[in-house]
């Protein structure tokens, strides 16, 4: 087996589709408006296989759906991971990124800068958002950072963030645990994505979100989202 492509005489022509998730076996992959759950062609590099809101080729054999191939980016999103000493894939196609951050101890300017630079040598837009003003009652010194600030909680609030996104497109939400980026995605698509409360002394308004994977979400307005796990840590390849 030399990696090719093998095509069957009992496979169904080939359909386009888009990844909604990354599975540990597998990919949820939106087909002709149906999420089906695809395996992968063993086709690909283990450093290079479909990610988020990639649009993949599919093929189906008898009862099973399988991932053949990636249709070209028009960009993608990373970050070098130090400690595995390769890049962690975001997504894919993304339009415009909010780097999503809250007005308490989480707030770091450094930060912010490094994640707007994962972007820089991308077709991407990026927007920081602030959220949880309404906790720091005190004026907020933003050192000079250009943001947005929204009430996650407030439906109509959020949905200033069209204002950065068209129909068409799709935003990537990045950021630490508990920033609010779960309580966005909920108040924009009317969803239900448990977040929990994080108590402590140093950490309280805060909320962590329980999802643990990069999930696409379609809108109605036909806008995409991508929610992220939290990140705290961001490293970047100078040279790439």
């Amino acid at each position: 087996m030399t990696g090719e492509v093998v095509r069957t005489c009992c496979a169904e022509p080939c359909a386009l589709g888009e990844v909604v998730s990354v599975a540990k076996n597998g990919f949820h992959v939106m087909i002709d408006g149906e999420v089906q759950f695809c395996l992968v062609n063993n086709s690909f590099r283990p450093d290079a296989p479909p990610i988020v809101n990639d649009v993949v080729e599919i093929e189906k054999r008898e009862d099973k759906y399988f991932v053949i191939d990636i249709m070209p980016r028009k960009s993608f999103v990373a970050r070098y991971d130090e400690t595995r000493d390769k890049l962690q894939y975001f997504a894919a196609n993304v339009d415009v990124v909010f780097v999503v951050t809250s007005a308490n101890r989480e707030f770091s300017p450094e930060r912010i800068r490094r994640f707007m630079r994962l972007i820089d040598s991308q077709p991407i837009r990026g927007a920081v958002v602030l959220t949880k003003t309404d906790v720091n009652k005190k004026k907020f010194d933003t050192q000079g950072i250009g943001h947005i600030v929204v009430n996650a909680l407030d439906d109509n609030d959020v949905k200033k963030l069209f204002d950065y996104w068209g129909p068409g497109e799709t935003a990537m939400l990045v950021g630490s645990s508990g920033v609010g980026k779960s309580t966005i995605i909920n108040s924009l698509a009317g969803l239900d994505i448990k977040t929990q409360e994080v108590m402590g002394a140093h950490k309280r308004n805060a909320g962590r979100h329980t999802t643990s994977a990069r999930t696409l979400y379609y809108l109605d307005c036909g806008r995409k989202i991508v929610d992220n796990p939290g990140v705290r840590v961001v490293s970047v390849l100078e040279n790439d």
